[in-house]
């Protein structure tokens, strides 16, 4: 008797757990066999368990017989691990709370089981059901805290240890699921924390993830309990053990928002952990973790404290701050990387403050004093470089914010900055030089004077032995002078001596110095026009008589060292008067024109803008801020151009010298530069081309400029260098800003036509013998080993094969590569200008979808990730754009795929392969056969890259026709539609192609068409068999018919040949698919079916194909059966006819098979007149002789009812030939004398008048032959009836 699972799980299992271990093996054997498939969410079930395991001893009122004892200990472990599986123990309440309890305080419980209580409660608190964890939670809860109370922190028991981690993880699960419960008071944090820093080190990851959770339980606690979790975290974020300190900051990060103070305060203290992921969370909670990684993308929506706020509470937690240097001792109050995050959080609560001027009524203690003071702290002798550099830069920002305040401060301290000016960071000394200008507004304009004379005294008497020293008094020179001009209190001789004693220092020194010079001699050209230099007892302009030293100091590989005096040159011609001046500056800055360092061109850029005049920037910007230059301003290389600003700053006294400088600038980058036949001198031009538009956008010149601008970056958009394309698309983004709304429709149009290839032909460049047509190793090296890149080179390759003409393929080449870069640069420029363009491309949208669906599968990958980012910002929903525009895309993909472009015709079938999957018949159904069609070509291309990419669109195109022919996944009338297209085109085209690639796919998917087709094959029937069974012969390896030739030399017996050959055939997919034809064949399509078979039986060549029509035919009348009877007479004849004809045993037999087949079902007229035509065969050749053999074999086999009506007729003519002189025609007829059931006998004696009739006849047959058979025969005859 079987009974339910359900039912004897609970003695199974308490067998299992037996003492005794032939009881515990039944009862583990019994489990496993008979209640596997127990079902443990039953609640009768569950609750039986409970009763097993906590007993009945409290309850009343039940019967002696039927009291339940508590479970001993091994059966309550065996239990506790199935309550842990199941979701219905973890609702059973009230039993839960016995068993955790039980398990917990039980009298007899052990180390074990508390482990298992523990891990029980975790997994009630993770699926018990909210109204049941109400009820249990605070009681379990409480249980849990008494039971870690109880223990020590000290053990090392592995049970204990365990119990613990799932106590901690029960606590977490809690917290999550009920968070009232804990966020009332700040015991369990308390507890938590204290854990974490006394627990042993392989528990505190589970309290840290316990803590973790408790943290979002306390979010919107009473202000009393978050003003009691800071003080707890304040006292944790510096503790030894790591995982208190990244919980205090992981809690300071959850609980509290950005604008909390103490919190942030606690994120800085984290920020110098020596633990990475403290240190990265407590920089997240700064929102700095973005600076960190120089990223671009940093938080938007991050706010900041108030900064008076933030300020008095870092002076509240730290009074010392407020304290003097000599207080402090010149030590630093917090670690340099917490100083450092301070820092630049403070500096960005600034800059988000919304009052304008934070100066209180006492100034000494406003925000900015304040701030000073910790900047000053952070000055301190033990501080990092870094730190130092960061504090001084950060006093010349707040110094923009209140110029008073800071410049009366440090007018008061000027020799500590004096002394900063030798500090061994290039940064800081700088800045404490910025400083240095900065206050010498504050002081008296003699104590300037003296100030600026020391300086240039200093280096008057003698050179400074440190690099340092006079990096600092050269910096400090050059910006003290423009303080002093902007006060214009200063001589002029002093102007000249310090101009003069810079230009020694130029003219004199290295091109690091040299260059520190020029920058001072550039901001000291800011502020006036620098004066003409005594040199040599003669008199020139500045520029005139450093020509030589500058020149040469920019032909060095000192990159930053050029960057500063190209930046200068332009500080220089702020003011200049003087055309021929500025044309020196101009000269200087042409020279780098083939510089390949692109820090050199950009800094170029800027010298020219400043030349050109109207940059964004003031002199007072630029002196008295942090300003490092436009292009860091700006950014326009690492993100999106911002519009141009039209604060600029105005100098109409030099106008006219600066409108002959831009005069210049043009000629030299439209006539020189931008159309030059080397790759270095376009991009300078470039470079410098976008800068001016960038920098100089609002001047008139360039307003007027820009169409000229546009088809110079149009131009450059094809060039092969990636720096040349990409500034080339920028520059047009920035001009689509820049122009009015007829210009940005031109802008739009003319890059829509360079991405749709109908772009007008390029100005063309004239090569000279060192032009650069490919890129370095873009075709390989030549004969003698040199890189093939120049004109010259091709040249010369075209004659050593003398092949001249080759120069031409060559240049193709080169303007095919050009093509294609200037679809990846105008794809950038493109990107930007989609932006903005909005509506404008609504009307390209149908010219650009096609082709950028196809460049999105270019082989190039730039190009690739170039158009993906155009798809990406033009198309809004990728899926809907494909699907309206799909009828267009695939034509043009179709069209592609015979281009004669190899990249076309593979990124084509590539695209075609991705966008056909998945769709409907009426999607596709006007495209199939072209598909089909575009899939055989690809896969016969002479490139092997797209020969794979048609393999792909095959593979995609097969997938795609099953399912649509499939009449479980499609509708009938689409399956017959899809039928119709593709398999007459696969029978037609595609296994009888000559690729064997494309023959294997064809006969792959016409046999799956097949499987899946059903009743849609049938009006395919008869083209579909007839393919398949001329198949089996031409399809069959070609080797075999030349061992069939030499069969007999090599010793094979060719009937055994012809076995093997047949039976490979059957086991093809050929095969395989007229079995499936069979399947489906019904009466109808016998009318047309029948015919064809017909005339294969007449016409069929080949072994395979032969046998094959006699076995299919075999087949289809075994299937359809007396439905053949209206083509049996023509089947008959023809069979028969095939069968007495066909040379091959192997085929006579099948060809015989056949027609016995059909022979069942013929009308006994033409049964009579076969079996007689049969009969008569015996007394011809020896061809007929075995035709006839082998029919009336079959006809023994598969009709022996009907030939057992003309048994008359047949036996005789058995017996007689039965003694042929041939040995095969008489081992035949033997073996068919010895299949008559009857003895030899009583068969003579049967049919003796027609044997005696038949021996008559032979004995006068005018064949010897023949007259010797009967005689032998009559002889046999005689003996068997002894007959004397």
């Amino acid at each position: 008797m079987n009974f339910a699972p359900e039912i004897v799980y609970p003695l199974y299992l308490s067998a299992a757990s037996d003492s005794q271990e032939s009881v515990s093996k039944k009862g583990e054997e019994l489990l496993k066999r008979k209640a596997s498939t127990v079902n443990l969410e039953d609640p009768n079930l569950i609750k039986k368990l409970f009763t097993l395991f906590n007993g009945t001893v409290g309850a009343e009122n039940i019967a002696a017989e039927l009291k339940v004892s508590p479970a001993h200990a091994s059966l309550r472990m065996r239990l506790m691990s199935v309550f842990c599986r199941s979701i219905a123990a973890a609702n059973a309440f009230p039993h839960t709370l016995q068993c955790i309890f039980g398990c917990i305080y039980g009298s007899g419980t052990t180390s074990r089981l508390k482990q298992l209580g523990m891990e029980f409660t975790v997994w009630v608190f993770k699926h018990a059901v909210t109204d049941q964890l109400k009820l249990i939670g605070p009681v379990i809860l409480s249980g849990i805290l008494r039971s870690l109370d109880g223990s020590s922190t000290t053990e090392t028991d592995s049970t204990a240890r365990d119990t613990k981690i799932f106590a901690y993880q029960a606590i977490g699960l809690l917290a999550s699921r009920m968070p009232n419960l804990f966020s009332d008071k700040t015991n369990m944090a308390i507890r938590l924390f204290t854990a974490l820093r006394l627990e042993d080190q392989s528990l505190r990851l589970t309290i840290q993830e316990a803590a973790t959770s408790l943290a979002a339980a306390y979010k919107g606690a009473s202000m009393i309990v978050l003003k009691n979790l800071e003080v707890l975290l304040l006292e944790n974020c510096e503790v030894e053990q790591s995982e208190v300190r990244f919980s205090a900051i992981r809690w300071a990060t959850t609980l509290y928002d950005t604008q909390h103070c103490p919190s942030r305060y606690i994120c800085m203290i984290g920020a110098s952990d020596v633990k990475l992921d403290i240190r990265e969370m407590a920089l997240a909670g700064l929102n700095l973790l973005n600076d960190l990684r120089q990223s671009s993308a940093g938080s938007v929506d991050f706010k900041y404290p108030d900064v008076t706020e933030m300020l008095n509470y870092i002076c509240h937690q730290r009074p010392q701050l407020l304290c003097s240097d000599d207080q402090r001792n010149g030590k630093l109050l917090f670690p340099s990387k917490t100083f450092l995050s301070m820092i630049k959080f403070l500096m960005k609560c600034f800059e988000s403050s919304d009052s304008p001027n934070l100066v209180k009524e006492d100034p000494s203690h406003s925000p900015v004093a304040k701030m000073c003071i910790i900047l000053e702290n952070a000055m301190s002798y033990e501080g990092s470089s870094e730190l130092h550099a960061l504090a001084l830069k950060s006093l010349v920002d707040l110094s923009s914010r209140e110029p008073e305040l800071v410049s009366l401060r440090y007018a008061d301290r000027i020799q500590w900055l004096r002394g900063l000016l030798a500090h061994v960071d290039s940064d800081a000394r700088e800045a404490a030089a910025r400083l240095l200008g900065i206050a010498s507004s504050a002081l008296s304009s003699s104590a300037a004077l003296t100030l600026l004379s020391e300086f240039t005294s200093t280096l008057n008497q003698n050179r400074p032995t440190r690099f340092e020293n006079y990096h600092g008094v050269l910096c400090a020179i050059g910006y003290l002078t423009a303080g002093c001009l902007k006060q214009s209190y200063i001589p002029e001789e002093m102007v000249k001596n310090a101009v003069d004693i810079l230009v020694k220092v130029v003219d004199s020194e290295g091109s690091a110095l040299a260059s520190v010079a020029m920058a001072s001699l550039g901001h000291i050209g800011l502020r006036c026009t620098l004066p003409s230099i005594n040199q040599n007892s003669s008199t020139g302009a500045l520029l005139t008589i450093l020509h030589e030293k500058l020149t040469k100091l920019l032909s060095e590989n000192d990159t930053k060292a050029i960057q500063k005096i190209l930046v200068s040159l332009g500080h220089i011609s702020w003011n200049e008067m003087s055309f021929p001046h500025l044309n020196n500056a101009l000269d200087l800055i042409f020279s780098l024109s083939r510089s390949k360092v692109e820090d050199v061109l950009f800094a170029a850029g800027e010298a020219l803008s400043f030349i050109w005049g109207e940059v964004p920037v003031t002199a007072d910007v630029i002196l008295e801020t942090n300003f490092v230059s436009l292009s860091q301003a700006t950014n326009y290389l690492t993100s999106d151009a911002p519009l141009v600003s039209s604060n600029s700053y105005e100098r109409s006294d030099c106008e006219e010298a600066h409108a002959m400088a831009r005069e210049e600038i043009i000629k030299k980058l439209f006539e020189t530069l931008i159309f030059s036949s080397r790759k270095e001198e376009r991009c300078a031009g470039t470079v410098w081309l976008v800068s001016l538009t960038m920098y100089c956008g609002r001047h008139p010149k360039i307003l007027e400029l820009l169409p000229q601008i546009q088809e110079a970056l149009s131009h450059l958009l094809g060039d092969p260098n990636e720096l040349t394309q990409d500034l080339a698309s920028q520059g047009m983004s920035i001009l689509y800003e820049l122009g009015d709304a007829s210009m940005k429709e031109q802008l739009v149009h003319a890059l829509v036509n360079t991405l749709t290839g109908a772009a007008k032909k390029k100005k063309a460049i004239k090569l000279m013998e060192d032009s650069e047509v490919f890129q370095e190793g873009a075709i390989g090296n030549n004969p003698t080993g040199g890189k093939l890149s120049t004109y010259k080179e091709l040249c010369s390759l075209a004659n050593e094969m003398g092949q001249p003409d080759l120069i031409y393929k060559f240049m193709d080449l080169a303007n095919y590569q050009a093509a294609l870069n200037s679809k990846r640069g105008a794809a950038f420029g493109f990107s930007k200008i989609a932006k903005q363009a909005g509506e404008a491309l609504q009307p390209y949208l149908n010219a650009l979808i096609p082709r950028l669906v196809r460049y999105q599968y270019d082989p190039d990958k730039n190009i690739q990730d170039s158009m993906a980012h155009i798809w990406k910002l033009i198309v809004s929903d990728p899926k809907k754009a494909i699907d309206e525009h799909y009828d267009v895309i695939v034509e043009d993909l179709l069209v592609q795929s015979g281009s004669r472009l190899w990249r076309s015709r593979e990124a084509s079938c590539l695209a075609l392969a991705d966008i056909i999957q998945g769709r409907r018949y009426s999607q596709v159904s006007k495209h199939l056969r072209k598909i089909w069609t575009t899939a055989f070509r690809a896969m016969d291309d002479i490139k092997e890259t797209v020969r794979n990419a048609g393999d792909s669109l095959c593979r995609a195109v097969s997938s795609l026709t099953i399912r649509l022919c499939d009449v479980s996944l499609t509708s009938t009338s689409d399956a017959n539609e899809t039928m119709n297209i593709a398999l007459p085109y696969l029978l037609s085209e595609g296994i009888l192609s000559k690729v064997s690639s494309i023959q294997k796919a064809s006969i792959s998917l016409v046999m799956k068409l097949a499987k899946g087709a059903g009743p849609a094959l049938r009006p395919h029937l008869a083209e579909l068999v007839c393919c398949m069974l001329e198949c089996l012969s031409s399809l069959e390896d070609q080797r075999l018919n030349y061992v069939e030739m030499h069969a007999g030399n090599a010793g094979i017996k060719t009937d055994k040949l012809e076995s093997l050959r047949i039976a490979v055939a059957k086991d093809s997919p050929m095969w395989e698919t007229l079995d499936i034809c069979i399947k489906v064949v019904d009466t109808n399509s016998l009318d047309i079916l029948v015919p064809r078979l017909a005339q294969m039986v007449r016409s069929a060549v080949g072994l395979n194909t032969r046998v094959g029509v006699a076995s299919f035919i075999t087949l289809l009348v075994q299937k359809v059966m007396i439905d053949i009877k209206p083509y049996s007479t023509l089947l008959l004849k023809l069979l028969y006819t095939a069968a007495l004809e066909e040379r091959s045993s192997a085929a006579k037999r099948a060809f015989a098979s056949s027609c016995a087949t059909v022979l069942k079902y013929a009308s006994p007229s033409q049964a009579q007149k076969l079996i007689e035509d049969t009969t008569s065969l015996h007394s011809g050749g020896k061809n007929d002789q075995l035709s006839g053999a082998i029919l009336i074999k079959a006809y023994l086999s598969n009709a022996a009812d009907i030939l057992g009506g003309y048994n008359a007729v047949v036996v005789p003519v058995i017996f007689v030939s039965r003694f042929d002189d041939d040995k095969d025609t008489s081992a035949l007829y033997e073996e068919l004398w010895e299949d008559i059931p009857s003895s030899e006998r009583v068969t003579l004696t049967l049919y003796l008048p027609e044997i005696v009739s038949l021996l008559c006849n032979c004995m006068s047959s005018s064949a010897w032959a023949g007259k010797r058979k009967s005689a032998k025969a009559t002889k046999k005859l005689c003996d068997v009836l002894e007959v004397s």
